[in-house]
């Protein structure tokens, strides 16, 4: 007879055999029905919230929510605690003090009401199970009384998963089973913001019956939580992306993403490009994402959201390793291995006069030591660019006028157990800049040209020369490649 352990991590083994082929790869659809969102140039919906959408006073709070309507923000952040007098204040710590905001009076803004900008509103005070519904009760019913939570404008509470997650859970079961919330009960969403025991919560919030999770954008392996979250058929995004380099980040993360809180074009004097601007940029050039991949042919996008394939076959491509929705690794799904000799091979695209580049990698590295140069993705032909490992550092670099200039980091703060989100940027004046998991690492010096162009094709993997040859081939795994031209914003 099976003894009880091995029973056990049989049950185990084929519950998550059974989700990885069950649960299929969220694919956007989390906005459905909600015509506000808007789409990337290759298809992804993502909506972007209004950090700390308030201020300390009501009318504080009424022009900070007409600026994120005029900035065309899709939702409103409002943090909401409960003072003895029994309001809901809107503030980011509950300070006592009576003259704050309250709910309330936020959500009787008529511009407010009478728009399709939906709430995102969290949670602050500490969950007392002697009272659990002094705020989520009256929450709920301001948002049914004030016309919010409708169809194609859902409305959505949010609470840290650190004992504040116990407020989603109360506030679900009385949606769910009240009848006088009947009305709201198809619209109200749940979403935990996750930072501790990242993939264990993730995985609560889906047992939990929740909608979405919200991850720190520095975190580490982020990409891999996101994954876990999507496979799990969750919505996922990210907080909070900061006013400075937000153009990049926010360009970065909206094709991997369904919502995203931000503190960029929250100054009094506007962006030349607002957040949905950024949205619908036309500046892409190449994007694949191997996470929700299990097999060859892989796909990938270039300027729209035609698929265009990499059979199986190829010469030098990559094998395919695929890690169950269940893994806690560093990635989730599907990832490329290169071990030295494989590549992929897209096609040949240049920048236009006088631009730069947005070029971002999710890698393993396999190689820290060797000093070996290795590519991850690159069109560096005396021209284009290249994201790439070179003796002991990683750097990415661009051609202009007439010569490579790189932001760089040590190699030795890295490790090959992680995964890296990594992002390189240059907008055609100022210096070439470096992130790694959204952290900017040592710049380069300001330089001003566009990017010269070159006649080799884009390649995943390794340096192209010419139009057929290769070298300085990766050693590692790769799950995503996002190449965008980039302009001042």
């Amino acid at each position: 007879m099976m003894n009880r352990s091995i029973a056990r991590w049989a049950s185990s083994l084929w519950l998550a055999l059974l989700l990885a082929a069950a649960l299929p790869a969220h694919a956007g659809t989390y906005w459905n029905g909600v015509s506000r969102v808007p789409a990337t140039p290759t298809g992804n919906r993502i909506a972007v919230s209004c950090h700390n959408c308030y201020g300390d006073t009501n009318a504080q709070t009424t022009a900070k929510v007409e600026l994120a309507l005029d900035r065309s923000f899709d939702l409103v952040e409002l943090d909401l605690t409960r003072h003895s007098d029994g309001n809901i204040y809107v503030e980011h710590g509950n300070s006592a003090d009576n003259s704050r905001g309250t709910l309330a009076a936020a959500l009787a803004n008529t511009a407010l009401r009478d728009s399709n900008l939906m709430l995102f509103l969290e949670v602050k005070d500490a969950y007392d199970s002697a009272n659990p519904d002094k705020i989520v009760l009256p929450v709920l019913r301001m948002i049914r009384d004030n016309g919010y939570a409708v169809s194609g404008r859902p409305a959505f509470l949010r609470a840290f998963y650190d004992g504040r997650q116990q407020h989603l859970a109360r506030a679900k079961f009385l949606v769910e089973n009240s009848s006088e919330f009947a009305s709201i009960r198809d619209y109200v969403r749940f979403h935990t913001l996750v930072e501790s025991n990242v993939r264990q919560n993730i995985r609560n919030t889906k047992n939990a019956g929740f909608h979405g999770v919200e991850l720190n954008y520095t975190a580490a392996s982020l990409f891999g939580a996101i994954g876990q979250a999507k496979l799990l058929g969750l919505g996922v995004g990210v907080y909070t992306i900061p006013a400075t380099y937000g153009d990049a980040f926010l360009s970065a993360f909206r094709e991997d993403i369904d919502f995203i809180t931000t503190d960029y074009d929250l100054a009094a004097t506007a962006k030349a490009y607002t957040v949905r601007a950024l949205m619908q940029d036309a500046t892409s050039l190449l994007y694949m994402n191997t996470a929700p991949q299990t097999a060859y042919p892989l796909t990938y996008k270039r300027n729209n959201a035609t698929n265009y394939s990499v059979p199986a076959g190829t010469a030098g491509a990559p094998t395919l390793e695929v890690l169950s929705v269940s893994s806690d690794e560093d990635r989730v799904g599907g990832s490329m291995v290169f071990n030295g000799a494989q590549y992929i091979t897209t096609y040949d695209v240049d920048v236009g006069a006088g631009e730069g580049l947005l070029v971002s990698a999710v890698v393993n590295l396999d190689d820290l030591t060797s000093g070996a140069t290795g590519a991850i993705v690159a069109k560096s032909d005396s021209g284009g660019f290249a994201l790439e490992q070179s003796g002991s550092v990683l750097r990415f670099g661009v051609y202009v006028n007439g010569a490579y200039t790189y932001a760089t980091t040590p190699l030795s703060g890295l490790n090959g157990t992680d995964s890296y989100w990594i992002i390189g940027a240059y907008d055609g004046s100022g210096a070439v800049r470096l992130w790694v998991n959204n952290v900017q690492r040592t710049a380069s010096a300001s330089i001003t040209g566009g990017v010269g162009a070159n006649g080799s094709p884009i390649l995943i993997g390794a340096d192209p020369q010419g139009t057929t040859s290769q070298r300085f081939f990766f050693s590692g795994k790769i799950q995503q490649v996002m190449v965008q031209r980039w302009h001042g914003h």
